[in-house]
């Protein structure tokens, strides 16, 4: 019994030393609820005390900051400020100008900003990034000496391109890159930066944190200048209101003044500047955040038998009109179908042509990236490419006959210029098709883009202008193809001017000038338009002279020293 008692008393001991008995107060006999455990009911669950079972906590959607963000976040004020400037920059370059002399200082100062902003980031400059800076400066100078609407679209797509391609290049070890992976690279960080548009005003505040922890006992002015500012604009808006409406002097000269400001211009430009402002800043981010994996996924992981059965069946198709090709149309030695003259014949299909020859481009790019290597499938591919080579001489060779026989367009030559790059292309194709680690995306990147510098600085407009008043050209063409060509040339760029303008060249203009000076009047566009209205008969068919004379006339007066463009400024020399 003694050891039973002993142990009680431990027991009760241990209560005594947990639970001491505390003093009674008369709040203890209220009907209050019994709070003398606290801890016990206000406990958070856990894993520990929870008496459910443990369930796994829901993680952050939201990555940690990388290395770049951080510093990003650090260097607020060269991103925010430099991003401002630079929209300022952007704005004054560009606004209502698309092909004045700013352009290529706008590229420039665009290249220096990234590079600039690169170095803030500790991200070392590359070597190899010579090759993209060049054909984007070259692309920037293009746009101020061309005046086409064409070129110039062409223009800026190709430094868009152009300069994404240099952000990724930086940013990321790119040497064993593909085009599916750059695809996938560009519209992953084109997304992260539709979600990082708003991060100036996060990063602002981190910025400010930051420096409110590091200057301790030092008060910072940026945020009660912005309440100032905040404040200071609608009590500016409401004394200002009271004033107009207290004196008729000051209502009047308020007028006066907001009279000559133009709010619409006002808006687009600060829109832009805004614009600007947030997209530049959201790149930044975004390649900053560097969520791309560098790491390249082989794909080359479907049974090569489902593209052997494809390619198979295309490439029998193909071997039989490359067949027929070189014999109708090559060679010329097997009889046309009934009712088909041999120059109807060539002249028709070269669009239906480009696009078969574009589809085969794809095709085999798309068997070489997704599809296990072999054997058999190589030798199908080989025989699509030369195919594929056939088809585009045979295409090319219709244009050209085409081109000889009606009039040279823009349309056309960008066909021939397609021809000539996919050509390329499926030449780099054939090669990769045996060789692994031939470098297709740098070699096709590099075709496209050479290629288009010289389609850009070759000013095609004028080509066009020159070959279609050609007296050996215009003797294949009857009347209404004549006058087809007329209204064609009347709507070309000031790139043609030179031809147009000239009557050394153009016999229309010429025979209108050797007119005038027969009849004593002055070399004037005023004197010319008397003529044509007096020679009733002539009007009509030299209407599309004074068009483009009229279009030019109108570009030359609107030139200013933002818009400056030497495509437009050597037109006007040609002006009467």
């Amino acid at each position: 019994m003694e050891p039973m008692n002993q142990q009680t008393n431990n027991t009760n001991q241990n209560r005594q030393t947990t639970a001491p008995e505390a003093p009674v107060s008369p709040a203890a006999n209220s009907t209050a609820p019994d709070n003398s455990i606290p801890a016990v009911q206000n406990r958070v669950p856990t894993a520990s005390n929870s008496p459910y079972p443990s369930q796994p906590q829901p993680l952050s959607v939201r990555k940690p900051d990388t290395a770049y963000t951080k510093k990003m976040k650090e260097h607020f004020s060269f991103f925010g400020i430099g991003s401002l400037l630079y929209a300022l920059f952007y704005t004054f370059c560009l606004y209502r100008n698309t092909a004045g002399i700013t352009y290529p200082f706008f590229v420039a100062g665009t290249l220096c900003y990234f590079f600039f902003s690169m170095q803030k980031l500790g991200v070392p400059y590359k070597k190899n990034s010579i090759f993209y800076l060049i054909s984007i400066v070259l692309l920037g100078i293009s746009n101020c000496l061309t005046n086409s609407p064409q070129l110039l679209a062409m223009n800026k797509c190709g430094i868009f391109l152009l300069s994404f391609i240099l952000m990724l290049h930086t940013m990321y070890d790119d040497t064993k890159w593909d085009l599916p992976k750059y695809f996938t690279a560009a519209f992953q960080v084109i997304g992260m930066a539709f979600a990082c548009l708003f991060r100036p005003f996060g990063d602002l505040v981190s910025y400010f944190d930051a420096q409110k922890r590091q200057k301790t006992g030092k008060k910072s002015n940026a945020i009660p200048v912005m309440i100032g500012i905040a404040a200071a604009i609608p009590l500016l808006f409401i004394v200002t209101i009271l004033l107009v409406s207290a004196d008729a002097v000051f209502a009047d000269l308020f007028s006066r003044i907001l009279d000559s400001i133009n709010f619409i211009t006002v808006f687009l430009i600060l829109f832009m500047i805004t614009a600007v402002f947030f997209c530049s800043y959201a790149v930044y981010a975004a390649l900053a955040m560097k969520n791309v994996e560098e790491e390249l996924t082989d794909h080359r992981t479907q049974d090569p038998i489902i593209a052997i059965i494809v390619t198979a069946t295309l490439s029998v198709i193909y071997l039989l009109f490359s067949v027929i090709q070189i014999l109708y149309l090559f060679v010329g030695k097997m009889q046309l179908p009934e009712g088909y003259t041999y120059s109807s014949y060539a002249r028709e299909g070269f669009f239906q042509l480009l696009a078969v020859c574009m589809l085969n481009l794809i095709i085999v790019l798309v068997c070489l990236y997704f599809f296990r290597r072999n054997i058999v499938l190589k030798v199908i591919l080989t025989v699509i490419s030369g195919c594929t080579f056939i088809m585009i001489l045979s295409s090319a060779l219709r244009m050209l006959m085409y081109i000889n026989r009606y009039n040279l367009t823009l349309l056309r030559i960008l066909v021939l210029w397609a021809l000539a790059v996919i050509l390329l292309l499926m030449l780099g194709v054939t090669v990769f098709i045996y060789k692994n680690n031939f470098p297709l995306f740098t070699y096709g990147m590099a075709v496209v883009t050479i290629f288009y510098l010289c389609l850009s600085f070759a000013h095609p407009d004028y080509w066009i202008a020159r070959y279609n008043l050609d007296p050996a050209h215009l003797d294949y063409l009857d009347s209404y193809d004549i006058h087809d060509n007329q209204d064609y040339l009347s709507s070309l760029s000031a790139d043609a001017a030179p031809i147009l303008l000239n009557d050394e060249i153009n016999f229309y203009i010429k025979e209108i000038n050797d007119k005038i000076r027969q009849e004593g009047f002055p070399e004037s566009y005023e004197d010319v338009e008397i003529y044509l209205n007096r020679q009733e008969g002539e009007v009509e068919e030299l209407s599309w002279i004074r068009l483009y004379y009229l279009k030019i006339d109108a570009l030359a007066d609107n030139m200013h020293f933002r818009s400056f463009n030497f495509s437009v400024y050597n037109a006007a020399k040609y002006l009467w």
